[in-house]
């Protein structure tokens, strides 16, 4: 983003403007639905929202988004003048204050393991072996931890659902009902009758596959969601860092941890009609209260549980949230159509060499030993920071 001049962005997102657009297989949004929120937030909440969560820099947002005395106008449609006008509250306090505490007995939280795993782990890019080792696969790990986070929660008074509690998918689609939507996509794509035959059909194999996996899965879980309405959302992942050498995979010595919530949507994202809407809904909703009450306290938790240093991301595509360190805000297609406050957990480099070590020991109660160090089951030691970090939550009134 940076390598664009001023009037360069300005062309960029004027040019979007003109055009309706919606990513692949999104519903045309709704705007009916945010007419509960009229007069319920105030003029001044709903820039600093805005700003400092949603939309960071006024040159993504301005072209979407007009700011007036008693409303703001929300452009609908790309290529319109069509606009839903947001009535602001006359009062400096807003009607509908999401609550920054929390209970875990009587909650109803849902915990989402990312990704599939099984089979489908290496078609994800969520899979890797070291020489003759058992192959390591995200999704089954996420699921590991999840279901002991559940085990953990129902014992302390939660309701607890899951979206998925195999490896498998959700979507009932597969790779071969996204042939049409691949094709489109290619003919798209500049310099794409230079391509030859073979790397034509690897592109379209790979993209079928990704609106399987990364768009069709997580849609089809924002569904069971919908139907459940949690009043929290534990999305479980790994994170791992870039191979030295792809060709000649070795282990990094990097290990961190950090926690997302919903924000930082970029001006090319919110260009997107579906992507506005699902900003400006979450917004309204006032999910960021909760998300970044909880997640503050689970980063903490995660620095006492493991020890670990807390990443901090460099790019345009992330923004800080609060002081506590680890706690950052990204536009991520789970915890943008999430209907609820979402806290999407990126603890560990599965590709470390700690790290790895332990997940090659599996689950087990108690400690082991890894060269001097006694230490616990890695999945156990996941859902501990969890469970500590919704406690200190629950604690805090």
């Amino acid at each position: 983003m940076y390598k664009w001049g001023f009037l360069g962005l300005l062309h960029l997102l004027w040019s979007l403007v003109e055009a309706a657009k919606l990513t692949d297989l999104a519903e045309t949004p709704d705007w009916k639905r945010l007419d509960r929120f009229q007069e319920s937030i105030s003029k001044q909440e709903f820039i600093t929202q805005l700003n400092e969560v949603y939309c960071p820099r006024e040159s993504w947002w301005s072209p979407w988004i007009e700011i007036e005395e008693n409303r703001a106008r929300i452009r609908k449609k790309g290529g319109s003048d069509e606009f839903y006008d947001l009535h602001f509250s006359e009062s400096n306090k807003s009607a509908h204050q999401s609550p920054n505490y929390f209970q875990i007995s009587g909650s109803k939280i849902l915990i989402d393991p990312g990704h599939i795993g099984g089979q489908f782990s290496e078609m994800e890019g969520r899979h890797f072996a070291i020489g003759d080792d058992k192959p390591v696969k995200e999704g089954n790990l996420a699921l590991s931890v999840a279901l002991l986070i559940k085990s953990e929660l129902e014992r302390k008074g939660a309701e607890v659902l899951l979206t998925r509690q195999k490896n498998q998918p959700v979507t009932k689609s597969r790779p071969r009902d996204f042939k049409d939507l691949a094709e489109t996509w290619f003919g798209k794509m500049k310099l794409s009758n230079e391509l030859s035959a073979e790397e034509k059909n690897k592109r379209l194999k790979k993209r079928r596959e990704l609106y399987f996996y990364r768009v069709s899965e997580i849609m089809a879980r924002s569904q069971i969601i919908r139907k459940m309405k949690p009043s929290l959302i534990l999305c479980i992942h790994l994170n791992a860092a870039p191979w030295p050498d792809p060709e000649n995979k070795s282990l990094v010595s990097r290990n961190d941890y950090h926690v997302l919530v919903n924000g930082c949507y970029m001006g090319g994202e919110i260009a997107y009609d579906n992507q506005r809407f699902e900003m400006i809904w979450r917004l309204l909703n006032r999910w960021d209260v909760r998300e970044r009450f909880i997640a503050e306290h689970m980063s903490n938790a995660f620095a006492q549980k493991t020890g670990l240093p807390a990443f901090s991301y460099k790019g345009p595509n992330a923004l800080k949230i609060g002081e506590v360190k680890g706690v950052w805000a990204r536009n991520l297609l789970a915890n943008r159509i999430y209907e609820a406050p979402v806290i999407f957990l990126e603890p560990y480099i599965a590709n470390s060499e700690a790290v790895y070590e332990r997940i090659k020991m599996g689950d087990y109660n108690g400690h082991k030993k890894i060269g001097d160090e006694m230490v616990t089951s890695l999945l156990r030691e996941y859902a501990g920071a969890v469970m500590l970090g919704l406690e200190k939550a629950s604690r805090q009134k």
